[in-house]
């Protein structure tokens, strides 16, 4: 393009310079001819962007990351006149199109049309476009282009991906199947919890009980814990979707990761995170995976919804306590994570932190948290090789 207009300008300059010393009918015409040759080409663009049709489908509008789904798209000329150059620029920041060069031009005589079936790959987890994004069109001589923006984009709601560990790298396992404790079992905790039939009176605190209007007993460092809660944080930290969708897949990616794990394994496992309010989604281990997916690819993210909120909000949630293992999935670290942490060991129970794309180094203190394991790696990290 850039050649032709050199060319271009060197002959209007060239036909101005006719006239100017020559004149003449053939000079005139010459000059008249490369004068209107811009305006021809301009006019064509116009009616091209107005006659051009885009059309695109694909095989359902619920996708899940890392399957690819039939595509396909179709370019027509609805003109008189032949469209001599089109090349089409698809969504390429959270998808692909498979099976089809990206940088081919196509030609398009009056009243044709061309159909491309080929293959659709989502990237990340999210509510996004996808498909054709623009068009870009040349006139004739190839001295201007123009972007015709597709008008009927397609938005697709993508679920997370489903990743199968096998197992957990780094962590002793035995930890979540079997609480010790070399604490006395007839030692009380500070923790309590509402009265059940046949337990101990002597257990009442009746202070707690005066604050809650419900009679509560005080909960035994060595009673039996059962099954696994996962936390997972929900703020989002940028407005820029480039920024923050590759985070949120991979944050919820790992969530289920683990999830699928417990469940395999038919452990008990209790999801937490963040909307308008501390939200909690349960499975028993064995058939309810499904509902605990659905839920967790549903999540919301927020910059109202912080992390530190999180923490603060289930640390005095008395159910976390009766967990073997808690999972925390977060991006930050902050005082909060410390001091849910504490709460954490003091209880004896065993925690698993994944920070995830915080590009700081943090020093887990071993002799301060001997029950807690953190694990960093980036948003961009295969999960199999880091978890």
């Amino acid at each position: 393009m850039k050649r032709n207009r050199i060319i271009w300008s060197v002959l209007w300059i060239l036909s101005l310079v006719g006239i100017s010393f020559f004149g003449g009918s053939i000079s005139y015409g010459f000059f008249a001819v490369m004068t209107l040759i811009p305006v021809i080409s301009g006019l064509y663009l116009l009616l091209v962007s107005v006659f051009f049709r885009i059309y695109q489908d694909t095989d359902g509008r619920n996708m899940t990351v890392g399957e690819t789904v039939p595509f396909y798209f179709r370019l027509m000329n609805e003109f008189h006149f032949a469209f001599v150059s089109l090349k089409i620029i698809f969504f390429s920041s959270f998808s692909a199109i498979r099976g089809l060069d990206e940088t081919m031009e196509y030609e398009l005589f009056p009243g044709t049309g061309i159909k491309k079936e080929t293959e659709l790959l989502c990237r990340y987890r999210g509510d996004y476009e996808i498909g054709i994004k623009e068009v870009i069109i040349e006139d004739y001589f190839r001295l201007f282009r123009i972007r015709i923006k597709n008008r009927e984009t397609m938005r697709v709601m993508v679920r997370p991906a489903l990743t199968d560990l096998g197992l957990l790298r780094d962590v002793d396992t035995s930890n979540m199947m079997r609480r010790e404790s070399s604490i006395d079992p007839s030692e009380p905790d500070v923790l309590t919890r509402e009265y059940a039939a046949g337990d101990d009176i002597r257990q009442i605190s009746w202070k707690v009980s005066a604050r809650s209007g419900k009679l509560m007993v005080r909960k035994m460092i060595g009673e039996e814990k059962e099954g696994i809660a996962i936390l997972m944080g929900t703020e989002r930290f940028s407005e820029r979707i480039e920024d923050y969708l590759p985070l949120e897949n991979k944050m919820l990616e790992c969530a289920i990761a683990l999830a699928l794990y417990c469940h395999k394994k038919n452990i008990p496992i209790a999801g937490y995170y963040m909307e308008k309010e501390l939200m909690s989604v349960m499975s028993d281990g064995r058939d309810q995976f499904d509902t605990l997916y659905d839920k967790f690819s549903d999540i919301r993210f927020d910059k109202a919804f912080g992390e530190d909120m999180l923490m603060a909000e289930v640390a005095g949630n008395h159910e976390l306590y009766d967990c073997r293992t808690v999972f925390i999935v977060i991006h930050k670290w902050s005082e909060y994570v410390t001091e849910l942490l504490t709460l954490l060991g003091n209880n004896n129970i065993f925690t698993i932190i994944y920070l995830i794309g915080n590009e700081e180094k943090i020093e887990l203190p071993r002799e301060q948290f001997p029950r807690a394991l953190l694990i960093q790696f980036s948003a961009d990290a295969e999960l199999k090789e880091v978890m």
